[in-house]
């Protein structure tokens, strides 16, 4: 007969905890490179091609990337520290998901302020050409 020893003694974590953990770090890692970097070349070549005429939210993009990717490494962690598969898996999901999430907001950010900048050029354009139409 075995005995068990009562106190100190820790579960193993199975398989599928480090199968989730590699997972959503190796998915965290391609979303940063093959999200991300993209979408921030894209905002700085449109950026750069209006000659600073589009207004890019800097630090919402900032803002918006650190709380993202905050969140997913406590996602991450949480997997880590995870005893059962399925929770690990879970905490998995959700840290690619909230990965993604800061990897593409700033293109909706940056989508979004310039509509808002479209929506003030509109008035002067219909104000010049009252006044040009008027002399």
């Amino acid at each position: 007969m075995r005995s068990r020893s009562i106190g100190t003694a820790r579960r193993r974590r199975s398989r599928a905890v480090w199968a989730a953990l590699i997972t959503g770090v190796v998915l965290c890692i391609l979303i940063v490179a093959g999200v991300l970097l993209p979408v921030l070349g894209l905002i700085g070549a449109a950026d750069a091609t209006t000659i600073g005429a589009l207004n890019v939210p800097v630090g919402a993009i900032i803002a918006s990337i650190v709380i993202s990717y905050l969140v997913a490494l406590g996602f991450l962690a949480l997997t880590f520290v995870s005893r059962i598969g399925a929770l690990a898996w879970i905490a998995a999901t959700a840290a690619v998901i909230a990965t993604l999430v800061g990897s593409v907001w700033p293109l909706v950010a940056t989508a979004l302020s310039s509509v808002s900048q479209i929506e003030n050029v509109i008035p002067f354009i219909q104000q010049l050409i009252t006044q040009v139409t008027n002399r």
